[in-house]
């Protein structure tokens, strides 16, 4: 488990907390704040640790999605995607015969007779939007980092690790290029770009001090900020939803409780048979539940009745 804006190894608690951006704000859950000095060990995500993937929690491949769509290279991805299906236990049978995966991918993505996507939407741009050189240092810090990670001789020998060296090195090439033309001015931003916090506090001095000089009385308008208002709102929705989850596991937990008294009731049927051919424990008993559910009476008498 890691932090996931320092990278540095964390404990559970703060994972926790990390897998859940929509209870907690940034400000609540950073490292300093949760960890500390506290001596930290190894530890994994339960659903790894525990065996709930099968297979692991190690990648069986890497897909890129912006390869998927590139005329030259996006049916070998669209292969790479079916082989991965063909080999395993349980789904191989149903993927259909290699022959026709070039067949499909001309179809969904030349001719596009698939589900319409953001690329069908009439005028889209991907290049119009553009970063500042703020947000942009960011992402090739961030990207560098993954690089030089699974670029190690930790990771050097998988083939995952490798195509993701290959596609983040190519993405953050794409990037530093994007970086060259912001800093060069032939990318010239607007207020609508992404130009985050230092560029735009930038901005707004340079409004009020042209202001002063022009003698101008117009007011300089912060941006509308409604991040506080739809993290509360998205909080809320949250706590009401598991509040409904956990009123209706009480009252599962009720009724069975009840049966279990019934059936008690009806027949004893937990101390009835006195050949040690009872039922050993509750676990048994909701089993047997389970097993009779729908039945008339849910199959207490014949229970009680042995």
């Amino acid at each position: 488990m890691r932090d996931m804006f320092n990278h540095k190894m964390t404990i559970p608690e703060q994972w926790n907390m990390l897998m859940k951006p929509d209870h907690y704000k940034k400000a609540e859950m950073t490292y300093d704040l949760i960890v500390g000095d506290t001596v930290v060990t190894a530890n994994y995500d339960p659903h790894c640790a525990n065996g709930d993937i099968s297979g692991g929690c190690e990648p069986a491949s890497v897909i890129s999605a912006e390869k998927l769509r590139d005329r030259d290279v996006g049916a070998a991805e669209t292969a790479a995607i079916a082989n991965v299906l063909h080999n395993n236990d349980k789904m191989g049978q149903y993927v259909i015969d290699p022959s026709t995966w070039d067949c499909i991918w001309d179809e969904l993505i030349v001719n596009k007779r698939g589900l319409k996507t953001i690329y069908d939407r009439p005028g889209h741009e991907e290049a119009k939007y553009n970063f500042s050189a703020e947000m942009l240092e960011k992402m090739i810090s961030e990207l560098t980092y993954v690089i030089d990670k699974y670029s190690g001789p930790d990771w050097s020998t998988k083939a995952t690790a490798n195509r993701i060296v290959e596609l983040l090195t190519e993405h953050r090439g794409l990037i530093e290029v994007e970086l060259s033309e912001v800093n060069s001015g032939a990318r010239r931003l607007t207020s609508r770009d992404f130009l985050g916090p230092k560029l735009r506090a930038e901005r707004r001095r340079y409004k009020v001090e042209e202001n002063v000089e022009t003698g101008k009385l117009e007011t300089v308008r912060e941006n509308p900020k409604y991040a506080d208002y739809f993290f509360e709102l998205q909080k809320t929705l949250q706590e009401k939803k598991y509040a409904k989850r956990m009123a209706r596991a009480a009252r599962v937990h009720r009724r069975r409780r009840d049966r279990i008294k019934e059936a008690m009731k009806q027949g004893e049927m937990l101390s009835l048979d006195r050949d040690n051919e009872r039922l050993q424990d509750l676990a048994d008993w909701r089993k047997h539940l389970r097993e009779n559910r729908g039945k008339k009476n849910n199959g207490l008498g014949q229970a009680a009745l042995g």
